[in-house]
C-alpha cells in the first residue's frame, strides 16, 4: 500500500511541476531522494554549501517560496504557502564543521507531502550569481505518528524471541526423543543378535567320530 501511495505522490508531482527544468528531469527517470517521515516527526531538506561571506538560502515548496534565509545577517522570514493554506516554519542550520546547510521542516503534517527546493545566491564577494547546484527532496509524511513505531518495534522484537524460543525448545524436545529411540533401539538389537548367537550355538550338529576300521574277520 505504501509503495503505491509513493507512486501517486511521484506521478502527481511530474504532472503538477512540470514546468520546472529539474523536475522534469525528475519526471524522466533522475528521481531525487525521499524522505518518508511519521506523522508529526521532523526532516531535513539539505541545501547547497555555504561558500562565500554573503548568501540567501531560498526554500521552495514546489513553486511556492516558503522561507528564506540570508547568511551572516542571520534574518530569516518566513512566507505563507496561500496554495496550500499553510503555514510552514522552517528553520535554517549550517553545520559548522563541513560548511553544510539545510532547513528544518519540525511537526509535518500530511500536507508536507511535497518536492522541496533549496536555491543559493551568491551575494558577496561580487559577482552575484545563484548556485547552479539546487538539492531537491520529496518528503512523503505518513499518516501515524512516531509513538506507533515504537510500539511495533517493541512487537516486532516480542514475536521474534517468542518465535526463536519456540524453536529452541523444539530442538530440545526433538534431539531427546532422538536419543530416547537410538537407546531403544541399540538394545534391542543387542538382544536380538544374543538370542540369534545362542540359537546358532544350540543348533550345531558336531558329527561323530568314525575311525578307519579293517574288518579281520574272514
Amino acid at each position: 500500500m505504501e509503495i503505491f501511495w509513493t507512486s501517486v505522490t511521484f506521478l502527481s508531482l511530474c504532472l503538477f511541476y512540470s514546468s520546472l527544468s529539474e523536475t522534469r528531469a525528475m519526471c524522466k527517470g533522475n528521481l531525487p531522494p525521499v524522505q518518508h517521515v511519521a506523522l508529526n516527526s521532523r526532516v531535513t531538506v539539505p541545501c547547497p554549501v555555504l561558500s562565500a561571506k554573503e548568501m540567501v538560502f531560498k526554500l521552495y515548496k514546489g513553486l511556492d517560496v516558503i522561507s528564506s534565509t540570508s547568511i551572516p545577517n542571520n534574518t530569516h522570514s518566513n512566507e505563507k504557502n496561500n496554495s496550500q493554506g499553510i503555514d510552514l516554519l522552517p528553520r535554517f542550520e549550517v553545520n559548522i564543521t563541513d560548511n553544510s546547510t539545510s532547513f528544518i521542516l519540525d511537526s509535518v503534517t500530511l500536507n508536507t507531502t511535497a518536492l522541496y527546493t533549496c536555491e543559493a545566491e551568491k551575494i558577496f564577494p561580487p559577482p552575484y550569481h545563484v548556485v547552479d547546484h539546487k538539492p531537491q527532496t520529496i518528503v512523503f509524511v505518513e499518516g501515524r505518528p512516531d509513538k506507533q513505531h515504537v510500539v511495533c518495534q517493541h512487537y516486532d522484537h516480542l514475536v521474534f524471541w517468542l518465535v526463536l524460543g519456540g524453536f529452541v525448545i523444539y530442538g530440545l524436545v526433538m534431539t531427546c526423543i532422538v536419543f530416547y529411540l537410538r537407546i531403544k533401539l541399540s538394545q534391542t538389537d543387542t538382544s536380538f543378535k544374543d538370542r540369534e548367537c545362542r540359537r546358532k550355538w544350540q543348533g550345531v550338529q558336531h558329527p561323530t567320530w568314525q575311525g578307519f576300521h579293517i574288518n579281520t574277520v574272514v
